[in-house]
């Protein structure tokens, strides 16, 4: 059995940045009208890479200065969902088994335009032959 590390990204509606260790994994770009998505990312061997330290998985989410109706000042919508998860695979290549290694993420909002939306940052460590998150901060920006 091997693990491999994937992220799944589902929504972006704005844009969202994904960093590991620093180094950009990936970018939406600008995305209007929240499409549904289902992008994947394999991160394995960024995280084997250097499997004695901690890596840091960031997930920044922007809301830009798009309007619904085009008027300035109005509150923009965001929404971000995306999934961290561990994939379990046998000798012969079937998925055996895929286990969150983060609570998915799923949240959508309005707020204010051209703020940072999210800031969600994890640190992972290798612990008996598998990485695992030790420590986690969340912040998002909205209006209530």
């Amino acid at each position: 059995m091997k693990h491999e590390y994937w992220i799944n990204i589902k929504h972006v509606d704005n844009r969202m940045v994904i960093f590991l260790n620093g180094e950009t994994l990936w970018d939406s770009g600008i995305i209007h009208d929240d499409p549904a998505l289902n992008h994947f990312i394999e991160i394995t061997d960024q995280l084997l890479a250097h499997p004695e330290h901690a890596s840091e998985l960031i997930f920044e989410g922007f809301n830009d200065t798009y309007t619904s109706n085009g008027s300035e000042g109005d509150l923009n919508p965001w929404h971000f969902s995306y999934r961290v998860f561990k994939r379990t695979v046998n000798g012969t290549g079937k998925v055996e088994s895929e286990t969150d290694i983060v609570i998915p993420y799923n949240e959508k909002h309005l707020s204010n335009p051209n703020i940072r939306a999210i800031n969600n940052s994890y640190l992972i460590v290798q612990k008996n032959k598998e990485f695992k998150v030790v420590s986690n901060s969340l912040s998002q920006h909205f209006y209530k």
